[in-house]
């Protein structure tokens, strides 16, 4: 008898169909039954590499009913399904809590969440009242196509072994009200096809231990509203198709050694000229030589009627 079956059935009335009747059956479906039959298929991976889907022949134990389905169990619910399992909602929400324990999915394949559809958004909202911990050991791809929003409410760290490439395309603001230590070991490549715009309200301490190559295809405009120290421990080389040099007060010049100037035209215009020379060298020969600037001025006075005239003439010797 294989379309042999068994009902316990129990109509809303005595001449109710079984869609509105609640029962449960063993066997077959029979042709009035067709109507019940939900469509849905489950995926079965007996083997790693393929993955099928598994239809249901109508054989088998049906519950039906046109009612609420209530399930009450006091000691531990063990289902185990070896086909593959598909649930579900045509309309409402599906809630699983677990007051007093711990929450467990795992599957060999893998888990797939998904919330929304094409023409639908709907959100995925995970919330632990203490840690979160995330752990893969595999390939990691993330994609947002709308806004990003993060709070930190405590330390971060932050570890990278392998290269990190960062793209960034639009404006970038970082804002930091705490102290900022980054130390780096390696070479550090920056290319900026740009404008590049720095305002530092504070200190500023820069210190390279190694060669510091510096290139400015343009403009380079320094300006320094207090002291400037510039400490050369060796050679100091400058190359440049015209200098000037401004200065609102005094300049002084120290050179324990050796000031050799090789210049074309020497020009220069002052109101006094100080200059003191121990030793001086001219073709080769050594000379010493003293000055004593010696002032004389004449007076000649001639008078003539009631008209006087005085003439003075100063004459400096050197």
């Amino acid at each position: 008898m294989p379309n042999a079956s068994m009902r316990l059935s129990v109509p809303e009335t005595f001449s109710s169909p079984q869609t509105k009747s609640s029962y449960l059956r063993l066997g077959s479906y029979s042709d009035d039954e067709a109507k019940l039959v939900t469509g849905l298929k489950a995926t079965v991976n007996d083997d790693p590499a393929v993955t099928r889907e598994h239809e249901s022949d109508n054989a088998g134990i049906l519950a039906f009913t046109n009612k609420d389905f209530q399930a009450n169990v006091e000691g531990a619910a063990l289902l185990k399904i070896g086909g593959g399992q598909t649930m579900e909602v045509t309309n409402g929400n599906v809630q699983h809590k677990v007051p007093k324990g711990i929450y467990e999915i795992s599957a060999e394949n893998g888990v797939s969440i998904t919330a929304g559809s094409a023409v639908t958004s709907a959100d995925i909202i995970l919330t632990a009242s203490n840690r979160v911990k995330l752990v893969n050991k595999g390939d990691k791809v993330e994609t947002t196509t709308g806004n990003t929003e993060k709070r930190i409410m405590g330390n971060t760290e932050e570890f990278f072994d392998g290269t990190k490439l960062t793209c960034m395309r639009g404006a970038t603001t970082q804002l930091t009200m705490a102290r900022n230590v980054s130390v780096f070991f390696g070479e550090a490549f920056t290319y900026k096809i740009s404008r590049s715009c720095l305002f530092n309200l504070g200190d500023a301490q820069s210190v390279t231990v190694g060669n510091n190559l510096n290139i400015v295809r343009g403009h380079d405009v320094k300006q320094v509203i207090g002291e400037s120290i510039k400490c050369v421990l060796g050679p100091d080389f400058k190359s440049a198709d015209s200098s000037q040099t401004i200065l609102k007060t005094s300049s002084f010049k120290y050179v324990p050694d050796e000031d050799l100037k090789v210049v074309g035209r020497d020009s220069k215009i002052c109101k006094t000229s100080v200059s003191v020379t121990e030793k001086a060298v001219r073709q080769g020969k050594l000379s010493t030589a003293q000055h004593e600037l010696v002032i004389q001025a004449a007076e000649n006075m001639s008078r003539t009627g009631k008209k006087e005239v005085i003439q003075k003439d100063q004459t400096i010797f050197l």
